[in-house]
């Protein structure tokens, strides 16, 4: 035989090989009992676990009982095969429970809307236990199906929709423990107080870019909340009078919120409390106003044990200086952060904000430090040194992703007013010139025991 015939002779004994290996592979998969089948092909996306079944007479119709179920919307060439795939899987799905619907939709005229809605129906009529459906809504007008707002299969409810949430008459989740609500208008303060306190389980709850402008007071309470974060839209800063937001929380843990502050937010009973972070970004003309909410924000704080606060939050306070001496101390705080910007040390409101901590163990900068351009205080701080930088502070933490050298007069303020500092930690995403710790090291420190922990 000649060389290209032994060549032709090794593929072919390769390739019946390799074939052997698949058979062998697809007949140890077909051995395999039921139930386990069932549970590999749960594993795989919706899409991949429906395509199973051409693979053989066995397999046609495993794919029906996957419990959970995902839909993701494609090109608007497929737009409709994706809508009648939904419609099939869904209508194909036996009687078994759906622990977990998730659905990413446009919704472009009625005919979608009363689809979509017949959809979060039948996962309801199947027990779903975990609902997520993020639609993209081109028309104001769309409701949600009843049955949704009485699922006593929920423990988890998460959907995002830029339109006026409708609620009906009667509403009450009685096993719900998560729900985040996303870019919806609420629509009066009735129907919203309805959903706030048809919550008697609820653990978490995420109020993300909602519009509040039809609200005048609402209150959020369930005895078992113990996470809450919202999260406002720069576009609700328009409205002056805002909303009147009463929080009360037994159990709560964390508190979260990230925008202008375009509403009172007032936290009531809220002893259990223990970390909070504040977010706040320029209010504009309404600066003065958005200063007062603040410190009715702080007001409720006073008992908990971590604070982050932002760059922004501080500049809020400055509009409006009277308050200041006012805000409540924070005697529980022993580690608090100043984020999303540098910040100024030689700000009023830092300096007053500081007094408010006595017992202060840790203060972290993760966007660096500073002092203004027209700085005329040598010590940065102004006078009095805030107390906890006497007797308590103990951990310095500056994260320099500016200019280090900038930021040296700052650290070098705080290495002289911090006189029962332990460390200070210095990190950069740039190269420490050459100097640097030559440089630390020549500052006075108000502190002998003071150590530098510099990469």
């Amino acid at each position: 035989m000649d060389e290209s015939g032994l060549n032709r002779s090794s593929k072919k004994h390769k390739l019946n090989e390799e074939q052997g290996i698949v058979d062998g592979n697809t007949k140890c998969l077909e051995n395999l009992p039921e139930e386990i089948l069932r549970y590999i092909i749960s594993l795989l996306p919706t899409n991949d676990a429906v395509r199973t079944s051409i693979l053989c007479k066995r397999w046609e119709y495993l794919w029906t009982s996957i419990p959970n179920l995902g839909f993701k919307k494609g090109s608007k060439a497929k737009r409709k095969l994706f809508m009648n795939f939904v419609e099939r899987v869904l209508l194909l799905h036996d009687s078994s429970d759906i622990k977990q619907f998730t659905l990413y939709c446009d919704v472009l005229h009625d005919g979608d809307a009363s689809r979509i809605k017949a959809w979060i129906s039948s996962a309801i009529r199947h027990n779903v236990q975990e609902l997520v459906f993020d639609l993209n809504i081109s028309e104001e007008q769309f409701s949600l199906p009843r049955c949704l707002f009485t699922c006593v299969t929920l423990t988890k409810l998460q959907f995002d929709m830029p339109c006026v949430l409708k609620i009906p008459p009667t509403i009450y989740f009685t096993n719900l423990k998560i729900l985040t609500v996303g870019n919806v208008t609420f629509s009066d303060d009735y129907t919203t107080q309805k959903l706030f306190s048809g919550l008697p389980v609820l653990e978490e709850m995420f109020l993300e870019y909602c519009i509040w402008v039809n609200l005048t007071a609402v209150s959020i309470s369930s005895p078992k909340l113990h996470r809450l974060r919202i999260i406002d839209d720069e576009q609700n800063s328009d409205d002056e009078d805002g909303c009147q937001v009463m929080i009360f929380g037994p159990g709560l843990k964390t508190f979260t919120y990230c925008g202008p502050i375009c509403n009172d937010y007032c936290l009531y009973n809220s002893c259990s409390l223990e970390r909070v972070v504040i977010n706040a970004c320029d209010p504009g003309k309404t600066a003065r106003q958005v200063a007062y909410r603040m410190y009715r924000l702080l007001s409720g704080l006073s008992t908990i044990k971590k604070l982050k606060l932002s760059s922004g939050a501080v500049e809020v306070l400055n509009s409006a200086a009277e308050l200041l001496p006012h805000v409540p101390m924070f005697n529980n705080v022993t580690h608090l952060e100043f984020d999303d910007g540098p910040t100024y040390l030689d700000r009023v409101a830092l300096s007053t904000i500081l007094e408010k901590f006595p017992r202060l163990n840790t203060l972290e900068f993760p966007e660096g430090i500073n002092l203004s351009v027209n700085c005329k205080n040598a010590d940065g701080i102004p006078a009095p040194v805030p107390p906890c930088f006497l007797s308590h502070l103990r951990c310095i933490k500056v994260y320099c992703y500016a200019e280090v050298q900038n930021q040296l007069p700052a650290i070098k303020n705080l290495l002289k007013n911090a006189v029962a500092l332990d460390k200070i930690v210095i990190s950069s995403n740039n190269h420490f010139a050459r100097d640097f710790e030559k440089q630390l090291m020549e500052f006075p420190r108000g502190s002998k025991n003071c150590k530098f922990i510099i990469y």
